[in-house]
């Protein structure tokens, strides 16, 4: 359920709405040519175009309506809910409580929250609003879009405001996003001669999220209901508009999910027990979506098939699977990711027909990324199949390693800058963040561990980070005394890397 803001929210909104003005005011052709947020494959980056939809924003703050939504998905900062409709038009913007709550830490984040949001708001003329979720500034397809497809890709958009906030205040790298997610892609780019590892990477992330997008779809389509008569006449617009989502629903009917859609009381729906099927859809999209953000491609030289492990996230990917182009391989780490994430609850009810359920929900996409997808499909099939040499894919999982540690590091030394004036800060919601910082630091010792397993950190560097570490437990345990044991035996797991 959605709830209208109440006036402190309303304040808060006011302050993100003059931070979005400040940055699309720095949104010049040259400033966002500089960015290079559209210099993907293909053709040539059109920016004096992306600049027009870029200086719409601001406008767009001011015209749509804003909701809070309690309930909104955890996997969603906020959502822009479109009408489908011929000529679709916004219905609102929902945020979460937290978007609007107190406090100014974070006033830049949450603006550029809102930039990805109303992006998707855009309007041109009948094709309506151009602007989809194609890639995300945290996933394997970043940098992969081609530049057709970046400047309809709504993240393109917060991107972009993040590189030109970070050039106004001299602060490089503190709105990108950073981890060790983006350190693998960047360096699986930049080996793409030697393996077409991250083009499959990146396909395989389009494709589960467009899936993931249609789930949810779905869900909202198996409440619809048609009269009897729009139902029994042909011509009418839901067998225009809706044709793929009713094919979603008979491909579910034919694999025995549910029941096609029948006319009772005079209207066509689903049955209750059918709705609750489909909307099952869209837990199990978020878990495998969830997996792809979480994989940890480790490289081997023997084995004859790719594996995934939810619990770890590790996807061994022998040498001699990769012998293929971006699309094929992508399809065999689709495989391993259905199959290794298989005995999670969401995924029970959908087991034996996992993988055909995300080629249906992904072949009857929204006809707008559906056209997106055949650009970037035709972009992903130009490039060869590639095979690796043993020494050059050893020395690969190596470089990913590294990529890694040098990744953790770098944002280590930028949150032990950041600490002490957080603690400073005069309002306690502003301070709260630091009582996170412990799962923060825990998550990356975890991942340090793990590293370590495979190619072991030098002495230097883990005398380093437990040194960082050490210092920066002071300011979170003056703050939050209760985090002290957490944080001691953190430092304890730091140290004992040998």
């Amino acid at each position: 359920m959605t709830r209208d803001l109440s006036p402190a929210e309303q304040q808060v909104l006011a302050t993100i709405t003059a931070r979005i003005d400040a940055i699309v005011a720095l949104g010049t052709v040259a400033e966002l040519t500089a960015t290079t947020v559209l210099n993907g494959p293909g053709a040539a980056p059109d920016y004096p175009a992306f600049q027009q939809r870029f200086a719409r924003l601001g406008r767009r703050m001011r015209e749509v309506r804003f909701v809070v939504r309690e309930d909104l998905p955890a996997t969603m900062g906020a959502n822009t809910v479109i009408t489908d409709e011929e000529l679709p038009e916004v219905r609102e913007i929902q945020l979460r409580p937290g978007l609007v709550g107190p406090g100014t830490r974070g006033l830049t984040d949450r603006a550029l929250t809102l930039v990805h949001e109303l992006s998707h708001s855009l309007a041109e003329g009948v094709a309506g609003h151009p602007v989809k979720d194609y890639g995300y500034r945290t996933g394997w397809a970043w940098t992969y879009l081609s530049a057709e497809v970046a400047r309809s890709n709504a993240d393109t958009y917060a991107e972009a405001a993040a590189l030109l906030v970070e050039r106004s205040e001299n602060a490089w790298g503190q709105y990108q996003v950073f981890g060790r997610l983006a350190a693998r892609r960047g360096q699986l780019a930049r080996r793409s001669g030697t393996t077409t590892l991250g083009g499959a990477l990146a396909w395989l992330d389009i494709m589960v999220n467009r899936a993931w997008v249609r789930a949810g779809d779905c869900e909202g389509f198996a409440r619809t209901t048609f009269t009897e008569a729009k139902w029994k006449t042909p011509e009418w617009s839901v067998w225009k508009r809706h044709a793929r989502l009713l094919a979603l629903e008979n491909q579910l009917a034919s694999w025995g999910y549910i029941t096609e859609r029948t006319v009772r009381g005079g209207a066509a729906g689903l049955l209750p027990r059918d709705q609750a099927v489909v909307a099952q859809l869209f837990p199990y999209l978020s878990e495998l979506k969830y997996a792809v953000d979480r994989i940890d491609p480790v490289l081997v030289e023997r084995g004859d098939r790719i594996t995934f492990e939810a619990a770890s996230g590790a996807l061994r990917v022998p040498r001699g699977t990769v012998d293929r182009a971006p699309l094929a391989l992508a399809e065999l780490l689709l495989d391993a990711l259905i199959e290794g994430t298989g005995g999670l609850p969401a995924a029970k009810p959908f087991a034996k027909r996992a993988r055909e359920l995300v080629r249906a929900l992904v072949d009857q996409d929204r006809d707008v990324e559906r056209q997106g997808l055949a650009t970037l499909r035709s972009t992903f099939a130009a490039v060869p199949a590639v095979q690796p040499s043993a020494d050059r894919w050893a020395a690969l999982a190596v470089e990913l390693d590294a990529a890694v540690l040098v990744d953790l590091r770098s944002r280590w030394e930028r949150l032990a800058k950041d600490i002490p004036a957080v603690a400073g800060l005069p309002d306690e919601v502003d301070r709260k963040v630091l009582a996170g910082l412990a799962g923060y630091f825990a998550e990356d010792v975890e991942l340090l561990r793990t590293v370590h397993g495979r190619t072991p950190v030098p002495p230097d560097v883990r005398r380093e980070l437990a040194a960082t570490l050490k210092e920066a437990s002071l300011h979170i345990t003056n703050a939050y005394p209760d985090r002290r044991p957490e944080l001691d035996k953190l430092r304890a797991r730091l140290e004992a890397l040998a």
